[in-house]
Formats: C-alpha cells, structure tokens, sequence
C-alpha cells in the first residue's frame, strides 16, 4: 500500500518538532505593532507623571462628569489635556490588546500563547483601572504600582512578538550554554524589573532611600549587561541569534545611565521645594522612564532568545546516541547510552 503524503505543514519542513507550528506573519506582525503601540503609551504616561497632572482630571472613568470619549479637550488647560490624552490613548492600547488576543486564539494552534494573550487582556484591564482607582482615591502607592505594571505590560507585548516570530518558530535547536547566558540573561531581567520598580517609588515617593535603592541597582545592572554584551559579542558566531538584542541591551543601559544623572541634576537639589517642571527637564525625565522600557524590551528580547536557543548539556540530544522514539525498543547500543 502506498505511503500517504502528510498533511499536517509541520511535517513539510525538515528537522522541526510536529509540536511546533509554522511560522505565520500575521500573528507575528500583529503582536510587533501592538508593542510598538503600546511604547508612546509609556512616554504619555511618564509625562503626565513628570509635569505632576495625574489628578487634572478630578473623576473616573467620566471626564468631569461626561462620557470619557465625548469629552471636547481641544481647549482645556494643558494639564487636562494630557491626562485626558493618556486616558484615550491608554484605551485604544486596551483595543490593540483585544485585537491581539483574538488573533491569537484564532490562528496559534500552541495553548501557552492563547493563555499570553488571555493575560495580556486581563493586565490591561487590570492596568485602565489601577490608573482611575489611583485618581479616586487619590493614590499615590497606586500610582507607582500603575507606573510599573505599564513597564511590565509593555514587556508582555514584547515577548509575544517573539515567541510567535521565525526566529522561536524556524531557528535552530538549541545548543550547550557554556558561556551560561541563559541564567546570566534571566538575571539581567530581573535586575531591569527592579530597577523599573525602584524606578517607580523614586518618582512618586521621592525620598533619598528610594534614590540609593535605584542606584545601586543601576550598577548592578550596568555592570551585568556590560559583561553580557561582551560574552555575547564573543560568541556571535557560534550564537548570532543573541548578539543583536545583546548589543541594544548594551547600548539602552549606558545611554540609561546617562539620562538618569542629567534627570538627576534637574531634580537637585533633592527633596527641596518642587519647582515648576521646564521642557527639558520633561524631555530628560521622562525620556529616562521611557528607554528603561526599550532596556526591558531588550532584556526579554535576550532572556526568550538564551532560553529558546541554549540548553543545559545534559537535556540536549546526542547525536551519536540518539533517544528511541515513544513506543520503540531500546537497541543495545541506545541501552548502553541510556545507562
């Protein structure tokens, strides 16, 4: 009897797992936009906090008592304009996130990305009413923790870019990480979460042990993702994959160093009375949260790479012994291997 061709596309290409789907450019495209959309998100948000207008619009979700989308702002004080300007923005992010989701459910066949879109909805729900709770309650722990969830949604959305792109579906199989960029990755994540949170309690809270927090992270930091763009710089032939994500982590982390010493001098002297927030104290200040969000995307962009494409040596298949398939005798020598 004939063998029938399969029809299954992940069969068609030579050397993927059948539990990896093909690659598809909608999903993928989809999922760049909605982060490159959420980005300006961040820096709207982060001026409303600079030019301190967060309370401009005194209720919510109405604007001064009317239908929030109804509301003619074109002639309000600029303080108005602003928060309200975050508000409709941050909305249509909240549709960009729906649009995402139900593309994903609709054409990724894997599971875990149909839950990342479901959570991304949640947060982003989560996040809209962080921000009117902080207003009626006059919050300003709601505030920090609104400012940080914004930095951790945005690196969501980055994230689902790349586990639906070529690169997660079609790259290679991973290699031995005898460099140990894996963990090294992870942690320089984790380091640039924590600096976004002591990040969030100096601009709100403003008190000197919130600044020393934020520079010893910074650092650390700094440090870690200086010796990560060399390793990986090191080993961008063998690992070509990183060394791109590798060299903006490099570069947002010096460049964010810089803009947090000139925000810094803006603000001296420090803990004394506030002062009329200038145009480029807004710019340094607020450009300083935003690239701490292009420092994050990099870092996931890495941590995802380091854990798609490195592995630990002794969970990676050998190809002089390899593994019997699911319902396939051992042979001897797959026997001796396996001992």
């Amino acid at each position: 009897m004939p063998a029938t061709r399969s029809t299954n596309p992940d069969d068609e290409i030579p050397g993927r797992s059948p539990a990896r789907p093909a690659y598809r450019r909608s999903p993928h495209w989809l999922a760049v936009l909605a982060a490159l959309f959420t980005l300006p998100l961040l820096f709207v948000g982060g001026s409303v906090t600079t030019y301190r207008v967060g309370l401009a619009v005194p209720d919510w979700p109405t604007t001064f008592g009317m239908n929030m989308f109804l509301y003619d702002f074109v002639n309000a004080s600029f303080g108005v304009v602003l928060e309200h300007s975050h508000r409709l923005y941050g909305s249509a992010v909240g549709l960009a996130t729906i649009g995402l989701a139900v593309t994903l459910f609709l054409f990724d066949s894997r599971r875990w990305v149909k839950v990342l879109g479901i959570v991304a909805l949640v947060v982003v729900i989560i996040q809209g009413i962080l921000g009117g709770t902080r207003v009626t309650l006059i919050s300003t722990l709601l505030a920090a923790v609104h400012g940080f969830t914004a930095q951790a949604f945005f690196g969501l959305m980055v994230a689902m870019a790349v586990v639906t792109g070529r690169d997660w579906l079609e790259g290679r199989e991973p290699i031995e990480d005898r460099r140990r960029l894996r963990g090294r990755s992870i942690a320089m994540l984790a380091l640039v979460l924590a600096q976004i949170a002591a990040g969030a309690w100096l601009r709100h809270y403003g008190t000197l042990e919130s600044l020393v927090a934020h520079a010893l992270i910074a650092a650390a930091a700094l440090g870690l993702a200086t010796l990560v763009g060399l390793v990986a710089f090191r080993a961008r032939q063998e690992l070509p994959e990183l060394a791109g994500p590798a060299r903006w982590l490099v570069l947002a982390a010096w460049f964010q160093v810089a803009l947090g010493i000139i925000a810094l001098l803006y603000i001296l002297p420090f803990g004394g009375v506030p002062k009329p927030v200038t145009f480029y104290e807004a710019v340094f200040r607020t450009g300083h949260q935003t690239n701490a969000a292009l420092l994050l995307a990099s870092s996931v962009v890495l941590a995802l790479r380091a854990a798609r494409h490195l592995g630990v040596a002794a969970a990676l298949p050998d190809p002089d012994h390899p593994r019997p398939a699911a319902g396939e005798r051992p042979s001897p020598a797959n026997l001796e291997a396996l001992a």
